[in-house]
């Protein structure tokens, strides 16, 4: 895949799904193996389970970026301090951060298209 990807969710029943095919389409065509694309589709449903609480506006941003070894989601449109609060909504009891255990890196950084912030995590494979 040459470039990323990017899609814009609304909130509701359909953005799960939606990205959860997104990134499984991404990542059959980065060869990544299946162990790892599991991990990343639990980070999609962790993320449009708990992320879309924390919009700015009613829809969530995603850009898919992947080379050989790796792929970079980041999650923006969030509203302030958007990306702590879904990282602390993945905390599942008994079991821990479930963003932290399926993924390598996770950091927020200033958001490229003038939101406040955006959560980035990396999946190596």
């Amino acid at each position: 895949m040459t470039g990323p990807a990017s899609l814009r969710l609304a909130k509701g029943p359909l953005a799960g799904p939606v990205l959860c095919r997104v990134v499984s389409m991404v990542l059959a065509r980065a060869d990544c193996p299946v162990d790892r694309l599991d991990d990343a589709l639990l980070a999609c449903e962790e993320i449009t389970t708990h992320g879309l609480g924390y919009v700015a506006d009613g829809h969530l941003s995603v850009t898919l970026r992947t080379d050989k070894d790796q792929l970079e989601l980041r999650v923006g449109e969030l509203a302030e301090r958007g990306a702590e609060g879904m990282l602390a909504a993945a905390v599942v009891p008994g079991l821990g951060n479930v963003l932290e255990r399926v993924t390598d890196e996770q950091r927020v950084e200033p958001a490229r298209s003038g939101g406040p912030e955006e959560l980035v995590l990396a999946i190596s494979f």
